[in-house]
């Protein structure tokens, strides 16, 4: 019998898949240049491991996308690749939300002793019953044209995406209180840096929710029965733009130093100490001691 040749949808899904992968590999190569491996901190550790698990998937993808024709083995493992690796993803970035939010917020205190750090994670709980859920009401199914159609019923879906807006929501709203008080951290002549990291990533929280949401949306439109071709293709394009956006934002955002400010004739009497004080914002953490540079540099 003679192998069906591939449609549209197919080659399409398979280009964007060799390009996400071809990306990962780069922003990965840029972060990782010039580093020593075994002093990554905790941040910069959950950037890499998001471009580890995006370029995962999307290398699962492309090979399930060219196989799952009239074959039910490469249909289910379509879906728990999307259930584990998409999974996972999602979980680091509202890891490396719920760290950006202690940085802006909490600063010069540690993890364990920070309240609103320490509700977060816990927060972030309730994943491990959503994850539940979605793999009991997980879908994959050959139809009468051996087409794979996977997906998540409606419990699993709708669970899934009031629990994504929720999350995404409330990240959102940790990051406008600070830039909106005039009593926060973030005030003050020395903290240009750490006012760039909240905004940069209020953008990136808020960009991260709308990607996410619009593909639980697909989903819930489906009903659960969806082209495995599309899906994956829908779920590459979120892991991929959410890890680029995760680059942008901890990319280094250019920030008028004192001396450069003086060389334009604004007088700036308190350069030294300004500065002292931004460097010296730190955590105290005994474990993972991060500073306000790790977040703002380009590594």
């Amino acid at each position: 019998m003679a192998t069906p040749s591939p449609d549209l949808a197919t080659v399409i899904s398979l280009l964007v898949s060799l390009l996400a992968i071809s990306l990962m590999s780069v922003l990965f190569g840029r972060k990782t240049s010039g580093t020593n491996m075994a002093n990554i901190n905790y941040a910069r550790g959950l950037v890499i491991s998001l471009y580890v698990i995006s370029w995962s998937f999307t290398t699962m993808a492309a090979v399930l996308t060219s196989t799952n024709v009239g074959n039910i083995v490469s249909c289910t493992l379509s879906i728990f690749v999307c259930l584990s690796l998409y999974a996972a993803s999602k979980i680091i970035i509202y890891m490396f939300l719920i760290e950006k939010v202690y940085v802006v917020s909490s600063v010069t205190t540690t993890r364990k002793d920070t309240m609103l750090y320490r509700i977060n994670i816990l927060l972030l709980t309730p994943y491990t019953i959503i994850l539940v859920l979605m793999v009991l009401n997980r879908v994959a199914v050959l139809d009468e044209n051996d087409q794979c159609f996977i997906g998540l019923r409606p419990l699993a879906s709708i669970t899934l995406i009031l629990y994504d807006i929720f999350i995404s929501s409330w990240l959102t709203i940790l990051f406008i209180r600070p830039l909106m008080s005039t009593t926060s951290v973030l005030q003050g002549p020395s903290k240009g840096k750490l006012r760039q990291v909240a905004r940069r990533t209020l953008i990136g929280s808020v960009i991260a929710m709308i990607l996410s949401s619009s593909n639980v949306f697909t989903l819930v439109y489906y009903r659960g029965y969806e082209d495995s071709v599309l899906c994956l293709l829908s779920c590459t394009l979120d892991v991929t733009l959410n890890a680029c956006t995760v680059h942008w934002v901890t990319s280094r955002a250019r920030v008028a130093h004192p001396a450069e400010k003086a060389s334009r004739g604004v007088p700036n009497h308190n350069a030294n100490n300004a500065t002292s004080t931004e460097k010296q914002a730190a955590p105290t953490d005994t474990h993972i001691s991060v500073t306000v540079e790790s977040y703002t540099e380009n590594f």
